[in-house]
């Protein structure tokens, strides 16, 4: 659990913060699986979403948070709409509310209801800020501020009108954001202007996929997507179970509950013992008995996830080749190799009890060189290359490194701002580049060296 104090606390409340549903949305992958894990496949979202609502009833929270994006585009189905339907049905039979806003994917102005969401479920307006009083308006315990979107880009800030009337009660805010100021579609705001809105308690926000949870003044929170349905959306996804006090303290768990993870794994294939296909693909067969999930997703390592309850039914895993040796050249020979690479292992893994779907391979190995340790001391250029690696401050250089990069590996934060040729250029992303780069360089040199 993770926990933050403000003030003294006078009423505290538990919720489940859960955003980005997305139903009506598959995972991308091919269709050539076995029936068992199509089944998985096919039906990773809603089991992602039922386990959310599972959690709320069993933990018995005192009501259910959906940030926005509820379905998916035009996902919005008969199928999507009734079982929803259903879900909320579960919580009014336990007579816990729901608060609902709707996102740039599922916005009111173009909705198509099929099945009317029943009582419990209070749908936020897109005309106006709207204030839901826990339980009720005679004596409420925690406030919920939210709007949802009129149509698929929506420019107005929204969170100016949140204004909650005192603060002995807890006050939740609900928004549906990039969390970028300067952007006009997905509800401009700085997290700054939230954090210094000192009568919301608790920022319960949707639209990233991914798990984040800032907590410099109150909790500013994105619960990321349930089921990750591509490669882009790694990791495990879920939920917050949070407990918040009027005073500012707050207790947040992170609840996994997708069956299905996606992950991108290296597997080093430099050993020279491995040169044929079938060789490859035995080191990436070794490799999958290390698969697990992630379960340190926060930076802040006092924010706690939960082991999942229901276990893993399967991960889609992109393969990574890497290292120097005599698979580079089987690999680089004929461009059909990765093709049957790929259809041998999709072919081997998806029978395993928990499956494995091979989402792509990639080739990042490369040609059978001398080690460092074998070439230093040995050749003049080559020292002068290591000397200047060894000299180089990565820390004063990066913002350098960053700019000579170029657009093209821009930090996004916005999956959906997000242009076709950029990438997002996270730290981690940077280091990788600097270390590709040295040893590009180092291959070449060697290379050359030795003609």
């Amino acid at each position: 659990m993770l926990s933050t104090q403000v003030q003294e606390s006078q009423m505290s409340v538990n919720f489940l913060h859960t955003a980005d549903l997305h139903l009506g949305s598959q995972l991308k992958t091919q269709h050539q699986r076995s029936s068992q894990s199509s089944d998985a496949l096919d039906s990773a979202v809603y089991t992602a979403v039922k386990r959310l609502f599972d959690v709320a009833l069993e933990e018995d929270v005192d009501f259910v948070i959906v940030a926005g994006d509820l379905y998916d585009e035009d996902s919005r189905s008969v199928k999507a709409n009734v079982f929803l339907n259903d879900q909320f049905e579960r919580l009014a039979a336990e007579n816990i509310p729901a608060c609902v806003s709707y996102g740039n994917h599922d916005p009111v102005g173009s909705a198509t209801t099929y099945v009317d969401l029943p009582d419990n479920v209070h749908e936020f307006d897109h005309e106006e800020p709207e204030e839901f009083l826990y339980p009720d308006s005679d004596a409420p315990e925690a406030r919920i501020w939210g709007q949802s979107y009129r149509d698929r880009h929506e420019s107005r800030s929204m969170y100016r009108r949140f204004t909650p009337k005192d603060s002995q009660i807890p006050n939740i805010g609900v928004l549906h954001t990039g969390l970028n100021p300067d952007g006009r579609r997905y509800v401009p705001v700085a997290r700054s202007k939230l954090e210094a809105k000192d009568d919301i308690h608790y920022w319960a926000l949707g639209h990233i996929h991914s798990p984040r949870l800032f907590t410099n003044a109150r909790p500013v929170a994105y619960p990321g997507i349930p089921q990750g349905r591509q490669i882009t959306e790694q990791g495990l996804g879920g939920a917050y179970l949070v407990e918040i006090e009027s005073g500012g303290r707050s207790d947040i768990e992170f609840v996994p509950t997708s069956p299905v993870v996606w992950k991108t794994v290296d597997v080093d294939v430099s050993d020279t013992e491995v040169s044929s296909i079938p060789d490859i693909q035995r080191a990436v067969e070794s490799a999958v008995d290390d698969l697990a999930a992630p379960t340190e997703l926060f930076d802040d390592s006092d924010v706690s996830v939960r082991d999942p309850e229901w276990g893993i039914d399967g991960y889609i895993c992109r393969w990574r080749l890497t290292g120097n040796g005599p698979a580079h050249e089987t690999l680089s020979r004929d461009e059909e190799s990765l093709a049957e690479l790929t259809r041998r292992l999709r072919q081997q893994l998806m029978s395993r009890r928990t499956f494995v779907w091979t989402e792509a391979v990639r080739d990042a190995t490369g040609p059978a060189i001398p080690s460092v340790d074998d070439l230093r001391g040995e050749d003049p250029v080559i020292d002068e290359f290591l000397a200047l690696v060894d000299e180089l401050d990565r820390e004063a250089k990066r913002e350098e490194f960053g700019d000579v990069v170029g657009l093209g590996w821009e930090r996004v934060e916005d999956h959906e701002e997000q242009q076709p040729d950029q990438l997002p250029l996270t730290p981690d992303r940077l280091d990788s580049l600097i270390d590709q780069a040295e040893k590009r360089v180092f291959e070449e040199l060697a290379i050359r060296r030795a003609e």
